[in-house]
């Protein structure tokens, strides 16, 4: 894999230096990416199950941004969870990681679908009056267009005057396509109230956290909702709190040594070597992302603890079998592909991971800012032994897949058996454990 010289983020981010030695990035020799269908495809694998389905929309087709019809794959890695698994890979491989707000909140909003999938019905009477599925039909002049609608004709039929406001991110880091993915998993909370039709008119080194701290305070303060969706959603903003007051906090003191610690405790694995057992487990705060699997039953409660945070512990998972982190909606293209009722998918959340040769726009500073004594040129001569790793979200739509399939969102990805092995490979005693 080629890598390319890191661009330059907004200047208003804040860089942590949790501690740990930077590595140069090693590719994979078998992961070549060309095209938005590469990505997406080995993204998602279980939304492919056949040569047939084509990609035909996606973040990348440009209809939103220009510029992503012109996106360069050479430095892009396939991801089916792009925030919680660069985590991991970041710690794992030694490699400088920078997060935006948005991946994080698409992350507790896929979560969301999930939850929704098993407990829709209980919360029926909260978000609308009808039963069964209303048919929300759009008629725009391009798909694109279509899609975009569809925030809107559900914020009008549901009983909740906050959830478009809510759901969409709204931060300085936020782009029209993070708005579409937004708007994508919005359809697939609420997916048991309303069908989606619509038709053509003819016609770890380090940490960046990229916006603004009012864009982090501003993430936290979205947590409050959760509680209106029933009392599981609001366990799991308990698990969530603690870290959420800790991204802030690192806006105020980046450079304590308490910023440092929580850092130092994103990720954790261990491998026990014994036959039968899980090939890696990872614990710290990355966990407690997750509380559904995709069928929204209880995923993910109980285990080793390895990190408490403000009580709350967070428990070791099987790297293996972590959850996806997007989620989908049927969608019918009336008068598309030679067929009246032409059956497709939407799907949205954080696919795809970006990783490239060099430090982030502010290392520097944030080397000098905390006291390190900086020699400028040797910095710049060591930039190639310094890889950053970005977690990427999207949206797609893609078909022609029936609707009635047997409903499943597990296939082998051979993301989480690279990302256990290269983890495993990087394995030490100090990783079994925080950091003091």
């Amino acid at each position: 894999m080629k890598l390319l010289a890191f661009l330059p983020l907004a200047s208003a981010s804040i860089v942590i230096l949790p501690g740990g030695s930077p590595l140069p990035y090693k590719p994979s020799t078998n992961l070549t990416l060309s095209s938005a269908s590469d990505l997406l495809r080995q993204s998602a694998p279980s939304e492919f199950p056949n040569s047939t389905v084509q990609l035909l929309l996606s973040t990348y087709s440009g209809t939103l941004d220009p510029s992503t019809a012109s996106t360069n794959f050479s430095s892009h890695l396939p991801s089916g969870d792009s925030f919680v698994r660069s985590a991991i890979q970041a710690w794992g491989e030694h490699l400088h990681l920078v997060l935006r707000p948005d991946e994080i909140w698409f992350t507790i909003l896929t979560q969301m679908n999930f939850y929704m999938e098993a407990h829709a019905e209980a919360v029926r009477h909260l978000f609308v009056k009808h039963q069964g599925q209303e048919v929300i039909y759009i008629e725009d002049y391009t798909w694109t267009d279509v899609l975009w609608r569809f925030k809107e004709e559900i914020q009008k039929r549901v009983l909740t005057p906050w959830l478009e406001d809510w759901i969409v991110p709204g931060f300085s880091t936020t782009t029209d396509n993070d708005i579409m993915t937004s708007n994508i998993l919005m359809m697939g909370l609420v997916k048991a109230y309303f069908r989606y039709e619509g038709g053509i008119i003819c016609g770890l080194p380090s940490v960046t956290l990229e916006g603004t701290r009012e864009d982090w305070v501003k993430l936290e303060k979205k947590l409050e909702r959760l509680e209106f969706f029933g009392e599981e959603p609001k366990e799991y903003r308990k698990r969530l709190a603690p870290i959420f007051k800790r991204f802030v906090k690192s806006w105020d003191e980046p450079d304590s040594a308490e910023t440092k610690k929580f850092w130092n405790s994103i990720v954790f694995a261990s491998y026990s070597g014994i036959c039968g057992a899980a090939p890696l487990d990872v614990s710290g705060w990355i966990t407690g992302f997750f509380y559904w699997d995709e069928q929204g039953q209880p995923w993910g409660r109980g285990g080793r603890s390895v990190v408490k945070l403000d009580g709350v512990d967070y428990w070791s998972q099987d790297i293996t079998r972590l959850p996806v982190g997007y989620a989908r909606a049927p969608f019918i293209m009336r008068d598309f592909g030679g067929k009246e009722r032409f059956e497709a998918y939407v799907a949205a959340g954080n696919l795809g991971k970006k990783v490239v040769e060099g430090y982030p726009s502010g290392y520097e500073a944030a080397l000098t800012r905390s006291g390190a004594k900086v020699d400028k040129e040797k910095l710049k001569a060591q930039r190639a032994g310094h890889a950053t790793l970005k977690p990427l979200s999207a949206w797609l739509l893609y078909g022609p897949l029936e609707h009635n399939r047997t409903k499943t969102y597990r296939t082998t990805e051979a993301e989480l058996g690279l990302l256990a092995s290269r983890t495993k490979a990087n394995l030490g005693a100090a990783c079994e454990k925080p950091r003091e």
